[in-house]
């Protein structure tokens, strides 16, 4: 029994997992008296040996306390591998470190001699590109203002000349709005304005001798009677002279003053101001 216990692969751990029944053998010889009065063609009776299920958990048993030591075993094996290769990273991760600081404070060392070495060697070097650079700033800065004011100047002579043409245009305009408004004027009371006009242009030549006024033949009888105490001027009537004007004529010459030549005079007068 013991021999077959130690054959028993099922463990103690596992007998629930599985279904454990009796296994009955099959006799290779058949009793007498059954084969007597049994039928040829009836089959052997079947004996039956039982196996005990305690017996298969003692079997289970030994088997789960073997793998439990095996296990163990490798479970201390791997842990003592672990350990070992810890202890040597360890060691390797300081050789490294120590290496790394060694490295550092090397290279600190150069970098610091590299420095001390450029700051006595470019230093007038360092002085002079830096005096350089300042200089060819400058040089640009002072370049850039000149063309600033350049660009300045030609902007300020281009916008006075514009400034000029459209004074020119506004004066030309007012000029025009100024006709426009005494042509009405002169529309409503051009015998007024004729007679105005007479004694402002006869003046120091009232009385002198041969003096001739022309006037609009709808401003005559007007301008006669408001100059009746000029008796020296001879006062005639003239389609051709335009309403509200009036013309001299005397010894000395002739002055215009119709509407029409006092506007032109006025307008050449005002665009000769603004090209002065």
């Amino acid at each position: 029994m013991s021999n077959f216990d130690e054959d028993n692969l099922i463990a103690r751990s596992s007998i629930e997992k599985h279904r454990i029944s009796k296994y009955e053998f099959r006799p290779i010889v058949a009793d007498s008296s059954d084969a007597k009065g049994a039928p040829k063609d009836s089959a052997p009776a079947e004996s039956k040996i039982d196996m005990p299920i305690s017996d298969n958990s003692a079997l289970g048993a030994g088997t789960l306390n073997a793998g439990i030591s095996a296990n163990d075993t490798i479970e201390k094996e791997l842990i003592e591998k672990l350990l070992q290769k810890t202890d040597e990273l360890s060691s390797s991760l300081a050789k490294l470190q120590i290496q790394f600081e060694k490295q550092q404070l090397e290279m600190e060392e150069r970098i610091n001699t590299a420095r001390n070495d450029a700051y006595k060697d470019g230093l007038r070097e360092g002085e002079e590109k830096t005096r350089a650079a300042l200089e060819s700033d400058v040089q640009k800065e002072k370049t850039a203002l000149i063309d600033s004011a350049i660009n300045l100047g030609k902007v300020m002579k281009d916008s006075e000349t514009h400034l000029r043409e459209l004074e020119k245009e506004l004066s030309a305009i007012a000029v025009d709005i100024a006709r426009e408004v005494i042509a009405k004027e002169v529309e409503k009371d051009s015998a007024a304005i004729a007679t105005a006009l007479a004694k402002e242009l006869l003046g120091s030549i009232a009385d002198h001798t041969d003096v001739h006024l022309r006037v609009n033949n709808l401003d005559y009888p007007s301008v006669q009677e408001a100059l009746k105490d000029y008796p020296k001027i001879k006062i005639e009537a003239d389609s051709a002279v335009t309403k509200g004007g009036v013309i001299i004529a005397n010894g000395g010459g002739i002055i215009d003053g119709s509407i029409s030549n006092r506007y032109k005079t006025l307008k050449q007068s005002v665009l000769d101001n603004l090209l002065d």
